[in-house]
C-alpha cells in the first residue's frame, strides 16, 4: 500500500463535566494523537479527557458518554475499540476511505435534578416529575459533545455540515487546514440556528483553567473570525445556559462545546 497522509483538527466537546457542570466546569477535549498502519488499514487512536491544563489528560469523563465516527459516507458506528480509564478514554479507529472523518464523544441531553437530600442538596439523573415528594431545588437539561476531524489522503466536505445540535461550532474553512496569519472564521449553532452576540473563548497550549488567551462574539449571522499568529492546538469554546420553555420537563438548560485544532504554521 502506498503511504497514507493523515491530518489531524481536533474538534471537540462540549464544555460542561457531567451533572454538576456549569460554564465554570473543567473543560474537555477529544484529541487524535497517534496515526499507524497495519497491513491495508490506517488506524487513529485519540484521548477524551477533562482538565485545566492544556491539554494535558485529567478526569475520565465515565459512563455518560457515547463515541462515534462519522466516515465520509456520512454515516454514523460506534468506536469499536475503546477504553475507559481514570484520567482519560482512549479509542482506536480504522480509518477505511479517503477523506475527512469526525470523531464525537456526546453526552445526549441528560436530565439531572438537584434535590435536598438528608440536609444536603445532590444531583441525581432523572427530570422534576422522577423526584415528585422531594424537595426538588433545580432541574437541568445539559448538552456535551465532543467533536474532532481527521483527514486520511484527500479533505472533504461531508462531515463539515450542522448536525442540528443544540449548539455547536461550525468551519467555514477546513478545520484541517488552518494557518498562522491567515483569519478563520467559525460559526456558532443552536439547533441549526445561529446565534448573534455568542462568545468564543480561544485557549492556547500555556493556557490554565478559565483564562482565555482570547476571545470573539459571533454577529448576527452567528459567525466570527479569528486569527492566530502561532502554531500549535487551540481550544475553541463556548456555552449556551438559560431557562426551557413552560412546558419543558426541567427548569433549565445547559449546553458546550469546544473545538481543539491544530494550527500550522504558514508554508507547511
Amino acid at each position: 500500500m502506498d503511504t497514507r497522509s493523515l491530518c489531524l483538527a481536533v474538534a471537540a466537546v462540549a464544555g460542561l463535566v457531567s451533572f454538576a457542570a456549569s460554564s465554570e466546569a473543567h473543560q474537555q477535549w477529544l484529541a487524535p494523537n497517534t496515526f499507524f498502519q497495519s497491513g491495508e488499514s490506517a488506524w487513529v487512536s485519540f484521548d477524551h479527557t477533562f482538565g485545566d491544563q492544556r491539554f494535558q489528560p485529567g478526569s475520565g469523563p465515565g459512563s455518560y458518554y457515547i463515541w462515534w465516527i462519522v466516515g465520509p459516507d456520512g454515516i454514523q458506528r460506534n468506536v469499536p475499540h475503546l477504553f475507559l480509564g481514570r484520567t482519560r478514554t482512549v479509542g482506536e479507529i480504522e480509518l477505511t476511505e479517503p477523506g475527512t472523518y469526525r470523531l464525537e464523544a456526546v453526552e445526549d441531553r441528560m436530565p439531572w435534578t438537584q434535590i435536598e437530600l438528608d440536609g444536603n442538596n445532590t444531583w441525581q439523573p432523572g427530570t422534576r416529575a422522577d423526584f415528585d415528594g422531594f424537595d426538588v431545588v433545580r432541574s437541568t437539561m445539559y448538552f456535551n459533545k465532543s467533536v474532532s476531524y481527521v483527514t486520511l489522503e484527500s479533505m472533504s466536505e461531508s462531515v463539515l455540515a450542522s448536525t442540528g445540535d443544540p449548539l455547536e461550532i461550525l468551519f467555514e474553512d477546513h478545520p484541517n487546514d488552518l494557518r498562522t496569519g491567515t483569519a478563520f472564521r467559525v460559526r456558532v449553532l443552536a439547533s441549526g440556528e445561529p446565534l448573534a452576540n455568542q462568545e468564543v473563548r480561544i485557549f492556547s497550549e500555556q493556557s490554565v483553567g478559565h483564562d482565555a488567551t482570547d476571545t470573539c462574539s459571533t454577529d448576527e449571522n452567528g459567525v466570527c473570525e479569528i486569527a492566530l499568529s502561532a502554531a500549535g492546538r487551540y481550544l475553541l469554546a463556548t456555552n449556551a445556559e438559560g431557562e426551557s420553555p413552560e412546558a419543558s420537563p426541567t427548569d433549565g438548560f445547559s449546553h458546550g462545546y469546544t473545538v481543539l485544532v491544530d494550527v500550522k504554521a504558514t508554508g507547511e
